[in-house]
């Protein structure tokens, strides 16, 4: 027998496909992730400091974790705070707005809220978490 004759073939992997898939796939992936804009709310804290540009201080709204809802001190149903802080930003007492807020309340409530303020005519809003409370 005589075994010299008969070499053996070498396998050849062929990756032309693979590395077109691959490409495809990239391409796929790179073109629906610039399609997704996020959405964001633009927020910012409010400092101890701040102050309307009128001279007034900004409104002071308290949202507490059973839903209830304080503008300075005075506690609103939550039908009634776009109306009452559309008075206030007519009348010229204030633009901004500090939003505070107990650590049991919903991020939707808070987004509610914000929206009403925004409806309302206030310019800037600060979330401030409640602090030890």
């Amino acid at each position: 027998m005589n075994f010299a004759d008969h070499e053996r073939p070498h396998p050849k992997l062929n990756i032309t496909p693979l590395i077109d898939v691959v490409f495809l796939l990239l391409v796929f992936f790179m073109m629906a992730s610039s399609f997704t804009m996020p959405k964001t709310i633009d927020l910012a804290l409010p400092r101890p400091e701040a102050v309307d540009q009128k001279g007034g201080a900004p409104l002071l709204i308290r949202v507490a974790a059973d839903g209830s809802v304080t503008l300075d001190g005075l506690r609103l149903p939550f039908e009634r705070l776009q109306a009452e802080v559309a008075g206030r930003v007519a009348s010229g007492a204030a633009r901004t707005a500090a939003v505070r807020h107990d650590s049991g309340v919903s991020v939707q409530l808070l987004v509610d809220v914000m929206d009403r303020l925004r409806a309302a005519g206030v310019k800037s809003i600060g979330l401030d978490p409640a602090s030890g409370r």
